[in-house]
């Protein structure tokens, strides 16, 4: 998930936008809210967009030029520069001082760009659980400040910059990317206030990591300041129990397995043994045993899994073995041969333009990113899709940009449904308002025998969104983690409510894209189609399980171990 862009006449998905990791990560993103959301225009999907990799080089973010170091930190403890703590043996109280406060600035010291960028930024311990004021100096040879906590638990973050002379700004940012640059969309939150006015800044629900706050100097202006941060930890509501088992309100019943899906599909008593991982660039299939169940040669053969996005480049070497063809269709004749109100449908439909050529237009690639991370082919290049013998149907239901009116994704639901898909992957979202087009149009898909998978959206939320957050009634919503089994920051959780909720691999994931490429990309987006590709798997061990039965099987099956909301 990345922007939510808005139609000039419908709207409310998330589109993939590049530079543009996690955007929408919480609701209070100024970044979010600087690039045009129009509640006016609400009434459409896009694509539940994803995050390109955006690494430029590795570096050690650990590099510290001066920590504040917090034993037992309270309400009201102070640190300022002038402490002697922050000074080197060598110098005195007062040398290099600022001649406007005749306050020390971290500039003064001798240290190399002390504090003054994310790799050199200064450690401050005990945010959690407490309540730290700093004492600083932003302004002439020294504009910026950077900050580095860490909290290890779901906590309302609060932060205040005060005592100023002049204007100054403060930002709450996420290296996601760790690659020590601010990049778009890494700024959480910031606060903007102009004069000496306080700036204040709230986030609730702050998930689990590793933050900076950046202190800014306006226009070069040099003031003293007051910083104050605090997080305090958000209750953790007990599990619900459930006939599906135990329901945790942020990552649902844990994360899907194949290995686990599949012998219980054949009624075995043990799993499959295991298998050596395959390489870094397909460690979302090694995370959910993936390669134990195609040992058994179950690789989803028979199986039809619809794409409803952006379409698919159905010409890229790693899945043109893998589209589906309508068998009921003569190619090029004119004639709606098998008379499902398609002429030509030989290999799915376009929604946007209403004709036969559903391919992926999109400038990032959405669609065919999502296609190959479920049935790209096992050869010997790129990657190999999570059920590889499986046949992707294409329906372009969402424009270049990932936009796309609700009637288009409604109809492109239906027509996977009628004409045979046996898994349908919906890797779009709505942040706030329901369609009852699509809600109907997904409830007809479910009783056609169709399993929809759907993207739970990538807005920190507490709960998914539509229509994923539907799934108590159909289908399967899908959260996101990473290779460490830690739920994206990004990634909507689960909510109180039991719905059938599944985390599977979604940041960092690599697969294919138009024109014969890969790219790495990140959302609830990219895994969706893991437990699309793994409801494929079960369906070929046995085609005849309802959508119910498909979908009771993964949640009584996910693995709860290692999964950190």
């Amino acid at each position: 998930m990345l922007d939510i862009n808005t139609n000039p006449t419908d709207r409310l998905y998330f589109s993939q936008q590049p530079n543009a990791l996690a955007t929408s990560a919480f609701p209070v993103n100024n970044d979010l809210l600087n690039r045009a959301i129009d509640p006016f225009k609400v009434s459409s999907y896009s694509a539940e967009s994803s995050f390109p990799n955006l690494t430029a080089f590795s570096s050690d973010q650990q590099t510290q030029t001066a920590d504040f170091i917090v034993a037992d930190a309270s309400a009201g403890f102070s640190h300022s520069v002038r402490d002697a703590q922050l000074k080197p043996q060598s110098q005195s109280a007062s040398a290099n001082t600022d001649p406007l406060t005749g306050t020390r600035s971290a500039s003064a010291l001798n240290f190399s760009d002390p504090g003054n960028s994310l790799l050199t930024s200064r450690n401050v311990v005990g945010v959690q659980n407490g309540s730290i004021r700093l004492t600083e100096f932003v302004g002439t040879g020294d504009p910026n400040d950077f900050y580095r906590f860490e909290i290890d638990t779901k906590s309302n973050f609060s932060l205040r910059l005060d005592g100023l002379t002049r204007d100054a700004d403060v930002k709450l940012i996420q290296d996601r990317n760790s690659n020590g640059v601010v990049n778009f969309g890494e700024v959480i939150s910031s606060s903007l206030n102009e004069g000496t006015t306080p700036d204040v800044i709230d986030v609730s629900k702050l998930a689990p990591g590793t933050y900076y706050v950046q202190v800014s100097s306006f226009l070069s202006n040099s003031t003293n300041y007051n910083l104050t941060l605090s997080a305090t930890p958000v209750p953790v509501l007990p599990d619900i129990p459930t006939p599906n088992g135990a329901f945790n309100d942020s990552y649902g019943y844990g994360l899907v397995n194949a290995n686990a899906a599949v012998t219980r599909t054949l009624n075995r008593s043990t799993l499959f043994p295991d298998v050596p991982n395959l390489s870094e660039n397909n460690w979302g299939v090694d995370a959910i045993n993936a390669p134990e169940v195609w040992a058994q040669n179950i690789t989803g053969n028979g199986i039809v899994v619809a794409v409803v996005d952006t379409g698919v480049d159905y010409y890229h070497p790693d899945l043109d073995s893998n589209i589906w063809q309508n068998p009921g269709e003569i190619a090029g004749n004119g004639i709606d041969d098998d008379r499902n109100g398609f002429i030509d449908d030989i290999r799915g439909w376009d929604f946007v333009y209403n004709d036969n050529n559903p391919m992926d237009l999109d400038v990032y690639g959405h669609g065919t990113h999502i296609a190959g991370s479920i049935a790209a082919e096992r050869n010997d290049f790129g990657i190999t899709g999570v059920a590889y013998n499986a046949k992707i149907m294409p329906v372009r239901v969402l424009d270049s940009f990932g936009e796309g009116e609700l009637n288009n994704v409604a109809a492109g639901i239906r027509y996977a449904a009628d004409n045979g898909a046996n898994v349908i992957n919906l890797s779009i979202g709505n942040e706030f308002y329901p369609s009852n087009l699509v809600n109907a149009a997904i409830e007809y898909a479910n009783n056609k025998g169709s399993v929809v998978v759907i993207a739970a959206g990538n807005s920190g939320f507490s709960q998914p969104d539509y229509p994923a957050r539907n799934a108590d009634r159909w289908g399967i919503a899908v959260g996101s983690i990473d290779i460490n089994g830690r739920m994206a920051d990004t990634s909507n959780r689960a909510g109180s409510t039991p719905l059938d909720y599944l985390v599977a691999p979604g940041v960092d994931i690599y697969s294919t894209t138009p024109y014969n490429n890969y790219e790495t990309e990140t959302g609830t987006s990219m895994a969706a189609p893991h437990v699309a590709g793994v409801a494929a798997l079960v369906l070929s061990t046995n085609p005849n399980l309802t959508p119910a039965q498909v979908e009771y099987i993964l949640t009584t099956t996910a693995n709860r171990n290692g999964v950190t909301a």
